[in-house]
Parts: C-alpha cells; sequence; structure tokens
C-alpha cells in the first residue's frame, strides 16, 4: 500500500506528467488546425507515396510507444528489485522507498511513449499538408487518440505504482 507521503510525490509527479503530456498534445492540435484549415489551399503533390509511409511510422510509433515505455518499466523495475536503482542527479536525494522510486521512473517512460506518438502525429500531418491524402490524416488521428490516453491521472498512476510494486515483489522472490 502506498502511504501518504509518497501520494503527495506521486500527486506532483502526475501534475508535471499531466503539463508535459497537455502540450504535447496541445502542439499537435495547433499544427493540425494550421494545416487543415489554413494551409488546405494550395496544390497537392500527386501521388501517396508519402502517405503509405506516413501510415507504415504511424504504425510503427504505435507499436513503439507501447513497447519502450513496458520496457524501460521493466528495465528500471529489475534494478529497483536488485537494488541498484539509482536516481539521476536532478532528481535530488535518492528515494527512501521502492514506490517513490517507481513515481521518479514513472515521467521517464510516460515521455518516451508520448514522444513517439507525437513525433508520427507531426509526421503524419505534414505528409496530409503536401499529399491531401484522408489516409494520412486519419494516422494523425489515430496517433493524437494515442498520445491522449497516455494522459496520467493520479488514480492510473497509483495504480500503475502498485502494479510495478507487485511485480518488484515478484522479482525479488523469483531472482533468489
Amino acid at each position: 500500500m502506498i502511504d501518504e507521503k509518497i501520494k503527495q510525490q506521486i500527486a506532483g509527479v502526475v501534475r508535471t506528467s499531466q503539463i508535459i503530456v497537455a502540450s504535447l498534445v496541445m502542439g499537435v492540435v495547433t499544427f493540425a488546425v494550421v494545416v487543415v484549415f489554413f494551409i488546405s489551399g494550395g496544390p497537392a503533390l500527386k501521388g501517396n507515396l508519402l502517405t503509405l509511409l506516413a501510415a507504415v511510422f504511424a504504425l510503427a510509433a504505435m507499436v513503439l510507444g507501447f513497447v519502450i515505455p513496458q520496457v524501460i518499466t521493466a528495465a528500471n523495475r529489475r534494478k529497483i528489485a536488485a537494488g541498484t536503482w539509482s536516481s539521476s542527479p536532478n532528481q535530488g536525494p535518492m528515494p527512501d522507498s521502492d514506490a517513490s522510486k517507481l513515481a521518479l521512473t514513472y515521467p521517464a517512460k510516460m515521455i518516451v511513449g508520448a514522444a513517439l506518438f507525437e513525433g508520427g502525429c507531426f509526421f503524419a500531418l505534414t505528409v496530409y499538408m503536401i499529399e491531401r491524402q484522408p489516409l494520412s490524416l486519419a494516422a494523425a488521428a489515430v496517433l493524437l487518440l494515442c498520445l491522449l490516453a497516455h494522459f496520467p491521472t493520479l488514480g492510473r498512476v497509483e495504480a500503475w505504482i502498485e502494479e510495478q510494486l507487485r511485480r518488484v515483489e515478484d522479482e525479488r522472490r523469483f531472482s533468489r
């Protein structure tokens, strides 16, 4: 179970993470509005090669945006279980509990996943701007939805930390 002191730390991590994801979403939405409503009058490039490339990149971003954060989480969880996890200098003093360590781990995995969705979204919107193919706009919309799904809430982050704590304990038990 997570105590009150750690819940306050988690709340700070969640607020910071929410600001980051909201900023990424606003950048994408602003660019999408510009592309769709203000730059749509010019001539489109003939063909759809870039659109197909954007669709492939969108698929890759979706897969990587869900897989790489899990890899980051697993690596940090193994370090916590082994007692070798260390905080970076800008994170302050070494946390005294596994839950605090996981709270400091959360933003890294969240930022990587969200950035993959954001990058793919910007690429798909740029391709839409060039070729005006609805498929690239649809790819951008799907990636934006994935980005929005990454929006952290206090409940989600606490549940994530509790799940990771269970897994840390399992790793400690099975590594003996």
